[in-house]
């Protein structure tokens, strides 16, 4: 008896460090969402939103069908943060802050995830799981994700942070009734060259107040 309980442990121990083991950090690569933007008088515009990663960087790139783009990109190292916008004719690299980041996240942490089961389909090439993120304040939102992968930094989604997997499709709302959804289309671990996460060279690196000021003017 005390041989097959020994044996027991081990098996049980084999098993959660195999689980362990498949999940493994994106540290690398890239992620393609086809996305549909509705607005609050129902327009709807589609695109898509490019997750690029390399180690603590991250770019997200957003492009829709109406010729909207934004380009954001993060260096968790240096906990540095911006966005490269076009105005007055000229190119803008404009600093946003970390902390503002994660105080709006700040509502979405502690999410739960109810229901999950195994579903049929497959996005982006993975199987995935179903099921329904609960948040602290009683909010909840239905989303498929592959556990085969986790994230390396916990910012990278504003409503999942901390994940301990990734979204292959989720859709929200906002308060002021801007609606999105998410499609993963690829999602590919590949080399990707530093260059990708740059300020480009004819940007012009300010702060987001000072970008204000220059709008109101």
């Amino acid at each position: 008896m005390r041989y097959l309980n020994v044996c027991m442990v081990l098996f049980t121990v084999l098993i959660m460090t195999a689980g362990a083991a498949a999940q493994k950090p994106f540290t690398e690569g890239v992620l393609v969402y086809k996305v549909t933007l509705t607005t609050p008088d129902n327009a709807a515009y589609k695109g898509t939103y490019v997750f690029s990663f390399k180690g603590a960087e991250i770019k997200k790139e957003l492009l829709l069908d109406n010729g909207f783009k934004d380009v954001t990109l993060y260096n968790c190292a240096t906990n540095k943060i911006y966005t490269l916008q076009r105005g007055n004719e000229k190119q803008y690299a404009i600093q946003l802050s970390m902390d503002d980041l994660l105080l709006k996240q700040q509502k979405f942490t502690g999410f739960r995830i109810r229901n999950e089961e195994k579903d049929v389909k497959e996005l982006a090439g993975y199987k995935v799981y179903k099921g329904t993120v609960v948040y602290r304040n009683g909010s909840q939102t239905d989303i498929f994700y592959t556990k085969e992968w986790k994230p390396v930094q916990s910012i990278t989604y504003n409503r999942f942070p901390g994940a301990q997997f990734f979204p292959l499709y989720f859709a929200y709302s906002e308060e002021n009734g801007t609606a999105m959804t998410f499609e993963a289309e690829k999602m590919e671990a590949v080399p990707v060259a530093s260059s990708v996460f740059e300020i480009p060279k004819d940007f012009i690196m300010i702060s987001y107040e000072e970008y204000k000021q220059l709008r109101n003017e």
